[in-house]
């Protein structure tokens, strides 16, 4: 099997990678400063939320119907509309709405679904403090992960090991975030949900790879720490594209298959995974390599 020199070439993976970051990393930057470069759905900026009874099966045909009855009436664009409940009822997300155009709303909904006053659920409104509050918690959770799963990898294996997981996890959130900057994703509580899931899969194909090398340190000849890792990320490559590709299948089929609520869960998912493939396999093994010498040096 030809065995690819992945230590040579880890500027060039560096480079690509820090392309990638890039627009993700200069917004959480430019955030504290008041600049707002990702489009905030109504979970972190606040809006309206409506439930409705549709009276049957909320099916992709009603919620493209619904989003076409709400442009109608009010001139805007929903943020998400979603099958809740048994199925026949549906939540519909917008930006912050007054009472006329929420009556339209309703009205046009009455005249193409056929529903009545007491299939109207519910009129909830999200203020932008408690959007607020919840992007603060999202930051704080997500570092509190971090730095357990630092401390996890730390005690397991070592430092480096830990410190170059961390990274790599850090690198594809941001893969993940530039993402929603580039093409104006809506920024909610899918984001959330996307990247713990990121968080897990990332951690897992970085752990596989320092597993190896650690157990080639402890038999291999070879005295070289370039070289064991390569042989180590290319004996783990297989199983770690194997495992993506296996993930990739599902996911992908969600977002073909799915209606555009679950596609915009699913499409940070389907980047998270790539990028933790490609972290694991071009970044992980290189950077531990790079970090050790460091560390060994001084």
């Amino acid at each position: 099997m030809k065995q690819f020199n992945i230590v040579k070439n880890f500027k060039i993976y560096a480079v690509i990678s820090i392309v990638l970051v890039a627009a993700g990393f200069v917004a959480l930057v430019a955030a504290p400063f008041g600049i707002n470069m990702f489009n905030l759905d109504i979970d972190f900026a606040g809006g309206t939320t409506m439930y409705y009874n549709m009276g049957q099966k909320v099916t992709a045909d009603v919620i493209k119907g619904i989003e076409e009855a709400f442009t109608e009436s009010t001139g805007g664009k929903v943020s998400a509309v979603q099958s809740t409940g048994d199925g026949n009822e549906v939540m519909v997300k917008t930006v912050s709405i007054d009472t006329e155009k929420r009556e339209a709303f309703t009205v046009a909904l009455k005249e193409k679904f056929g529903i009545t006053d007491a299939d109207v659920l519910n009129v909830e409104d999200v203020s932008a403090a408690v959007g607020k509050d919840l992007r603060t918690s999202a930051f704080k959770s997500a570092g509190i992960a971090i730095a357990l799963m630092l401390v996890y990898i730390t005690v397991r294996f070592d430092f480096v090991s830990g410190l170059s997981a961390v990274i790599c996890l850090v690198h594809d959130v941001l893969v993940m975030i530039s993402l929603y900057v580039i093409f104006r994703l809506p920024l909610n509580l899918n984001f959330i949900a996307a990247a713990l899931i990121i968080f897990g899969y990332s951690i897992n194909a970085s752990i596989i790879t320092f597993d190896r090398i650690r157990e080639n340190m402890k038999t291999s000849k070879r005295e070289d720490i370039d070289e064991i890792v390569n042989l180590s990320v290319n004996q783990t490559m297989k199983r770690n594209i194997n495992t993506t590709l296996t993930t990739l299948f599902t996911i992908v089929l969600v977002y073909i298959l799915g209606v555009q609520s679950l596609k915009n869960f699913s499409l940070p998912i389907i980047v998270g995974v790539v990028s933790g493939a490609y972290s694991s396999i071009f970044i992980a093994g290189p950077l531990w390599a790079k970090l050790k010498k460091l560390t060994t040096k001084s």
